[in-house]
């Protein structure tokens, strides 16, 4: 089974700064979680801490989406499953399945659209090739994995005309 045939998977460990005044995991703390996911979608495409650093490139997350469906009240650690779901020349559309590991239930979805982004000219640019080749493959496979019902397609990239 190749590795793009399932969603890339991290694991946080749970900051007891994270919980709120009721015991539960703050809603901050599921983006905090799917950071993570996040970058290693990025680096599984070629973007990881080596490229954004010599190149002096990142992303920024312009746009995110979370459904909070089950709290997440004990337990040590959240579990995160990332798959790109869209993409074009500078932005990515990632979906993260948030999970309690230790319940074994699904705890959140998120949905998270980023621009790549040159830090020293503070504007957006386009990926790069292998970045773009590597996504495609990485989006088909994806499109192969089951998905949850919550997933209702408002988010979704525009095409910009022109």
């Amino acid at each position: 089974m190749s590795q793009l045939s399932r969603p890339i998977t991290t694991v946080s460990e749970i900051n007891p700064a994270w919980r709120d005044y009721n015991g539960h995991v703050n809603y901050a703390a599921y983006a905090m979680a799917a950071d993570p996911a996040i970058d290693a979608v990025y680096a599984d495409a070629g973007l990881d801490w080596h490229y954004r650093k010599s190149c002096n490139r990142s992303d920024y997350v312009i746009e995110s989406r979370f459904f909070y469906l089950r709290e997440i009240r004990s337990g040590k650690h959240i579990e995160v499953h990332a798959r790109l779901v869209d993409f074009d020349r500078k932005r990515t559309h990632i979906y993260c399945e948030i999970r309690d590991p230790d319940n074994d239930w699904l705890s959140a979805v998120a949905h998270i659209i980023s621009l790549h982004v040159d830090s020293a000219l503070a504007r957006s640019v386009e990926f790069e090739d292998f970045a773009l080749e590597r996504f495609a493959e990485m989006k088909a496979q994806h499109a192969l994995l089951p998905q949850v019902d919550i997933f209702d397609g408002t988010v979704v990239l525009k095409r910009r005309i022109g």
